[in-house]
């Protein structure tokens, strides 16, 4: 469907919501039975503190448990099939999230990403440590733009909350659900809730996913399998009138193929591969004679096999997660309520991924990484609704990195490493304190919010890196075997930092179920270090006006958000070569604008149709890096003057930066005597995007359409339901990753593609 198409739902859709009657006479002639069907509630801590989504001034999406499972969002990955408007690239075994063209680049061991993830406040940092499982959960909450005040570091994207099912006192209830799909797909999930008394509960769960690979990869096998246990133990209670705790164990073990990457290899030392790249190849420095042959890869275009093409080895990825998070909520009268919520998670991996994406195997990248985290945050919390409402706290977070990885050549006689790189430490600490209040100005009309934090960072490691002259084996050089020649040792200039949030805001409530916001807001990602040097925290002010309404007895919802960005200091990876890997800098500035709409229409008690249009104007005003050329990494993009002055990439688009994502879904139930068939309709549309900053063409991903369809039926009293469903009905397979790369001489192009058509049935009792 052309964009054109999408955009007329749009305008339709937006006209109902807008000139739907909203007088007393209109809903006095409404049927009785229309009038009782209004659209549900749903509570968010996006403020951390329970309000309803509808009251809440921020651009948020939330999703309930039952949605969760009937759209089969098992991980990180699949939110893409309820929140379209986030961009999630697979680099590799690493996650990043794109959320309003803002996003990390760099995944180094110091770099951090730039939207906050939170399991139950628990703080969530590294990117592999994003394949946390997703099963017995109350909902999921996603919040759009710079969350720096009450989120603090790393929110320049916004949070994702992800909210477990707790412990309900006095219920012994569950639920077991299980299915079978195409790829001998295997999923089951459950759950018990058990009462121990009146004033304590327990709660038992698990999961288990499985999956043949996606991809026929002969003679290696098939590629991006699936593999995934999870299981969580935890206890609530209220010991005493006033005092509510909170505490939960969590258990993931993922062990799959690596992820089956596509190569194809553009020029060997210098010369094509295939004459007719060369009416792709642009000129880096036309001017300079010495760089004729050099040649860019802008305007080369591929059309590469997305479900079969052959590897020479599959990889694995391994990952133990161990995780213990707890809270604690005392009323202190009057004051309010003081809150402890904190976290403990010991994360460890094991991969090997290969990297050329053909056959022979050419390189392999092995390395395992494994990190400790910790959290706490203290918080005072008081007022309601049409007064005075603060809070004010204090948060820690700690964290200890491991890492050894290297770059194996298994063509070498025996197989040999080409380097190999230790992190025996990686430190990272932060101390924040934060207070936000909101006032009245007025009664239940008009308040003003306003709110800051100051955060201190801390950051240091200890580097031992191997390059290419340690010698030639199968075998990594030890740790400290100091005799080994290339070895360098040394610890990176540390980072002690501290940056200032804050937020100013309005929210006006003209009626009964509607609201007008405004705010500023900023945010920031931490600095880090690499190999080379140290670089600066990435800044965010965010601007943004909204307003969510309700019409008709709550049959009609229509939300909408428009926001521009000052990004600054952007965190670039510079790819240096193969004894230091890449240098960060902070060489990029974005300016970005945008409109988002939301519309959910009841138009019956048995007809739900839902639409979201964002349009997205992003640009790089600012992006100094290297590029790729036939030979290598061109450097200096104006060798006659002394130094290195970096290729200006602004005028670009971000990276995951669509300007059009909408969706459209459509629900019908059928009732046939007491049982209810719900048939569910939901397409998604993106228009154009690239995957990486430099906008080459092969590295771009054209508009697409994918579609879900299921069938639900359900006894009466919903204690038992039977799901059909299909998914990308489509089965177009998007990249999930597409870049360049230049190792051993080869400039390659590889491509990682998304999941293709699923299919199956799943049934879920509940009791």
């Amino acid at each position: 469907m052309t964009v054109s198409r999408y955009a007329s739902f749009l305008m339709v859709g937006t006209a109902a919501a807008l000139t739907v009657p909203t007088s007393a006479k209109a809903q006095e002639d409404a049927p009785a039975r229309e009038q009782s069907i209004g659209i549900g509630e749903i509570i968010v801590t996006a403020q951390k503190r329970a309000t309803n989504i509808q009251d809440t001034p921020i651009a948020m999406r939330a999703f309930n448990s039952e949605t969760v499972l009937k759209a089969g969002v098992s991980d990180v990955n699949g939110l893409a099939r309820l929140a379209p408007d986030l961009g999630i690239t697979n680099d590799t075994q690493y996650t990043k999230i794109t959320v309003r063209g803002i996003s990390s680049q760099d995944h180094g061991e110091t770099a951090d990403p730039a939207l906050t993830i939170n399991i139950d406040g628990e703080y969530i940092n590294r990117p592999i440590a994003l394949n946390a499982t997703f099963f017995d959960l109350e909902r999921i909450e996603v919040l759009r733009g710079p969350q720096g005040t009450l989120y603090g570091r790393n929110a320049t994207a916004g949070a994702l909350n992800i909210v477990a099912a707790k412990p309900r006192l006095g219920e012994f209830s569950g639920y077991a659900t299980g299915g079978y799909g195409n790829f001998e797909a295997i999923t089951g999930e459950a759950a018990i809730n058990i009462p121990l008394g009146d004033k304590v509960a327990i709660r038992a769960s698990g999961m288990h996913t499985e999956h043949d690979g996606y991809f026929n990869n002969a003679p290696a096998g098939r590629g991006s399998a699936g593999n995934t246990d999870a299981a969580r133990l935890s206890i609530y209670a209220e010991p005493v009138e006033g005092v509510r705790a909170y505490l939960a164990g969590e258990y993931v073990d993922v062990d799959t193929t690596g992820v089956a990457q596509y190569g194809q290899v553009i020029a060997v030392n210098g010369v094509l591969t295939n004459p007719a790249y060369a009416s792709g190849i642009v000129d880096a420095i036309p001017s300079t004679p010495q760089f004729e042959n050099g040649g860019v890869p802008r305007n080369l275009r591929f059309d590469p096999p997305k479900k079969s093409f052959p590897l020479g080895d599959l990889g694995f990825t391994r990952i133990k997660q161990y995780a213990v998070r707890g809270r604690l909520d005392v009323d202190v009268g009057s004051i309010g309520t003081l809150s402890y919520i904190g976290g403990y998670r010991n994360v460890k991996s094991d991969v090997s991924q290969p990297l050329n994406g053909f056959v022979p195997t050419i390189f392999i990248q092995n390395y395992e990484k494994n990190s400790k985290t910790q959290s706490h945050e203290l918080r005072l919390s008081g007022g309601d609704k049409g007064g005075v409402i603060y809070q004010v706290g204090a948060f820690y977070f700690h964290e200890d990195q491991y890492m050894a990885q290297g770059l194996f050549l298994p063509l070498a006689a025996g197989g040999s490493y080409l380097n190999y790189f230790y992190r025996p430490y990686v430190k990272n600490k932060s101390l924040a304190g934060f207070a936000q209040v909101t006032v009245p100005l007025v009664e239940d009309k008009l308040s003003v919010t306003g709110g800051m934090r100051y955060t201190k960072d801390k950051k240091n490691a200890l580097f031992i890196n191997y390059g290419p002259q340690f010698g030639r084996g199968p075998t990594p050089p030890a740790q400290d075997d100091t005799t080994r020649p290339g070895r360098v040792a040394f610890n990176p200039t540390p980072l002690d930092d501290g940056q200032f949030t804050w937020t100013l805001g309005f929210d006006y409530t003209p009626a009964t179920d509607h609201l007008i916001y405004g705010k500023v807001s900023t945010g920031y990602k931490a600095g880090g270090f690499d190999n080379v040097g140290t670089f600066g925290a990435e800044k965010l002010t965010s601007y943004e006006i909204g307003t969510k309404n309700s019409f008709l007895d709550r049959t009609i919802q229509f939300n909408a958000a428009a926001f521009y960005y000052d990004y600054k200091d952007q965190q670039i990876p510079i790819f240096l070569d193969t004894n230091v890997g890449a240098e960060v800098v902070n060489a990029g500035a974005s300016r970005v604008w945008g409109i988002e709409t939301d519309t959910t229409i009841l138009l019956s008690s048995n007809d739900r149709f839902t639409l979201t249009a964002n349009y997205l104007n992003a640009k790089l005003t600012k992006f100094q890096a290297n590029l790729l050329g036939l030979s290598g990494t061109l450097t200096d993009s104006d060798p006659n003057t002394p130094g290195l002055q970096p290729f200006d990439l602004s005028g670009n688009r971000p990276v995951q930066s669509p300007k059009w994502t909408i969706a459209l879904g459509y629900d019908h139930d059928f009732h046939i005597g007491d049982h209810k068939i719900t048939a569910s309709l939901f397409s998604r549309f993106k228009s154009d995007y690239y995957l990486q900053p430099g906008n080459q063409l092969a590295e771009r991903q054209e508009a697409f359409t994918q579609t879900d369809f299921s069938l639900d039926w359900a006894l009466p009293g919903n204690k038992f339901s039977v799901q059909a469903y299909v998914r990308n009905i489509e089965d177009y397979r998007p990249y999930a990753f597409a870049g360049y790369v230049n190792a051993g001489g080869q400039l390659l192009i590889n491509y990682v593609y998304g999941t293709p058509r699923t299919y199956g049935i799943r049934g879920t009792m509940r009791f």
